[in-house]
């Protein structure tokens, strides 16, 4: 069963809503899939895991500046993704995007 044009933007947006909120989003995604929702989870896993390798690195300390200033880009990339997300669009975030879809593409 595909997705209509609505329950895609919201699954779209529930991926960006934390850790939790990418689970379910791929959960309602799996039940009913859609082009658009599947696209920013893919987005939203790459910057999970980007935001966890950031997180290790600042636990030891020594890249302070760096790991600050990593979160902070990531950051905007996450609301960037948002944004994208409600306006119901498959637009690729800066940098990272079109290897997130190619990374994730079996999603």
């Amino acid at each position: 069963m595909t997705a209509s044009t609505s329950d895609g933007k919201t699954i779209a947006i529930i991926a960006y809503l934390t850790f939790i909120g990418l689970i379910i989003a791929a959960l309602i995604n799996n039940s009913k899939r859609s082009d658009l929702g599947t696209y920013h989870i893919r987005n939203m896993i790459g910057i999970s895991l980007l935001s966890t390798v950031i997180t290790l690195l600042s636990w030891t300390g020594l890249l302070t500046l760096l790991t600050n200033v990593l979160f902070t880009i990531l950051g905007v990339f996450w609301l960037i993704g948002l944004i994208i997300a409600v306006r119901g669009e498959k637009q690729e975030i800066p940098i990272l995007g079109k290897y997130f879809q190619d990374w994730f593409k079996s999603i």
